[in-house]
């Protein structure tokens, strides 16, 4: 039992659930896949930080700022990158998170802004670490990986 709490606490459960999930609809189309992923990343994010009611009204409409105007960014920036162009991209990541620092600070304070950002990373790792995952058992299953 303590084991799963702790499993449950990590958010590894919720994200292996959701992303089980994804597994049992591949027809659905990207924009789908991807809605759930930030939903994922949401339900992780809120998990991890434990916002009280007012923390979640005040760090919410920020975050979705700062993933909008993420996302806009990595879009500006498709297919293969030259290393100069990779460069400016992760230089323009960081501008970003400059930019949206003070704005995280005052509605979550400096604690949990340091936590925000390790999140992020951690959740990245995990998709990623789930991604691997299912595409060996794909491989393992004698099945094309799309």
């Amino acid at each position: 039992m303590k084991k799963f709490l702790i499993i449950l606490k990590n958010g590894t459960l919720l994200l292996l659930l959701i992303l089980a999930g994804l597994q049992v609809y591949p027809q659905q189309n990207k924009q789908s896949a991807h809605d759930q992923i930030e939903s994922l990343r949401i339900a992780f994010i809120s998990q991890q930080l434990n916002l009280s009611p007012e923390e979640a009204q005040r760090f919410w409409p920020v975050y979705n700022a700062y993933r909008s105007e993420s996302e806009v960014l990595q879009k500006s920036y498709p297919g293969q990158l030259t290393a100069d162009q990779q460069l400016e991209l992760e230089q323009k990541k960081l501008d970003l998170k400059r930019k949206y620092k003070p704005q995280f600070e005052a509605a979550l304070g400096k604690d949990k802004v340091n936590e925000l950002y390790n999140l992020e990373h951690k959740f990245q790792e995990k998709l990623k670490e789930i991604r691997e995952q299912r595409m060996q058992q794909r491989g393992a299953q004698g099945r094309p990986v799309r």
